[in-house]
């Protein structure tokens, strides 16, 4: 991201990193990302790049901090992700992929639960904001 170019530590693996070293642990994560940048533009007027980078902003965002704080956490721990009303209806002006990126991390966020789970011991659920 051009706003963060040049500096160090704003990425999730580095705060990651920087929370097991001030902290050691963390018992609840907040997922609370989206961004699109083409978010105003209709879904058949987004680009390619475009519904991509909401994708990543908004979904796999949240696959990287399960993968990235999950080792952190104690059994029990809990992971929470928010969505929108628009990953399951239409709702005029929430575009550019946000209504996709938003399903998709519904989606992710059971996959997560399943994974997750199993693997950190923690919980890993969604709420619609």
């Amino acid at each position: 991201n051009k706003r963060y170019a040049g500096l160090e530590g704003y990425d999730i693996q580095s705060c990651a990193a920087k929370v097991k070293e001030d902290f050691g642990k963390v018992d609840i994560m907040v997922h609370s990302l989206a961004n699109g940048p083409e978010v105003t533009k209709p879904l058949l007027e987004t680009t390619r790049h475009g519904y991509l980078a909401a994708s990543s902003a908004s979904a796999y965002s949240m696959v990287s901090m399960v993968s990235h704080f999950g080792p952190l956490m104690p059994d029990g721990g809990a992971c929470v992700s928010l969505t929108y009303l628009a990953s399951e209806r239409v709702v005029p002006g929430y575009g550019g992929g946000m209504s996709s990126a938003k399903a998709q991390l519904e989606s992710d966020t059971k996959v997560l639960a399943w994974e997750a789970g199993r693997k950190y011991g923690v919980r890993v659920n969604t709420i619609s904001a």
